[in-house]
């Protein structure tokens, strides 16, 4: 009789443990969140890829840049393997787009300015060649590069002339309130003006020789037939 009491009071106990203790799969977990569950590999989705460096014998093992902390279970490195080298590529392929955008951006803002010889050297105001570029700039540019820039002329009186001069003649293009107000930027022109580039065609052209055929008469003596 009490070694039947004893058993049955082990299988009450045996009972009452499992019936509370949960050890999660397999039987083992990291915190609070078990082995194996869906959380648990939520929570380790972004751990970095490669061996770990560890410190032992007062030195890093190995001594280059490593990641540290737990390694990748055994799902997320096969799919390391798989697809790699996913992620660092879509960072790669960010930067370069990233430089190639910047250079466009610079380009368009390069061909969007006016420079000194849009400008009448006396008055400040948009000559032929000026107007004739800004009307390009706001009809056959691309809509978000129809931004017109003005350059600098570091005296504030001249600059508002310039200013002045170009919203004018946006809005005889465009109507009001169609194309953001011009903004100033320091620049150097881009090329010549069309007066010099003239100029130095007309020098060329005085200063070529005219072309002469070479023709010397014969001098020696004649066949004897």
């Amino acid at each position: 009789m009490l070694v039947r009491w004893n058993y049955l009071l082990l299988c009450g106990f045996a009972l009452s443990v499992v019936s509370t203790a949960s050890a999660g799969w397999p039987f083992f977990s990291d915190g609070d969140v078990a082995r194996g569950t869906p959380e648990y590999y939520e929570a380790r989705a972004n751990d970095p890829v490669g061996a770990r460096q560890k410190y032992a014998y007062g030195r890093v093992w190995p001594p280059q840049a490593r990641p540290v902390g737990p390694e990748q279970t055994c799902m997320h490195k096969y799919y390391a393997a798989h697809y790699w080298p996913h992620p660092y590529n879509c960072a790669d392929r960010a930067a370069v787009r990233m430089m190639a955008q910047a250079q466009t951006d610079n380009g368009w803002q390069a061909a969007t300015t006016l420079y000194d010889y849009h400008f009448d050297p006396k008055t400040n105001q948009l000559n032929s060649a000026g107007r004739e570029h800004l009307r390009w700039l706001l009809t056959h540019a691309p809509v978000q590069y129809r931004q017109p820039y003005v350059t600098s002329t570091f005296a504030s009186d001249l600059n508002n002339v310039r200013l002045a001069s170009v919203e004018q003649e946006v809005v005889h293009i465009m109507g009001p309130g169609h194309v953001p107000s011009p903004l100033l930027r320091v620049a150097d022109p881009l090329g010549r003006p069309a007066i010099e580039v003239h100029n130095i065609l007309q020098q060329a052209e005085a200063a070529r020789n005219l072309p002469v055929i070479p023709f010397s008469a014969a001098t020696g003596e004649g066949s004897s037939n």
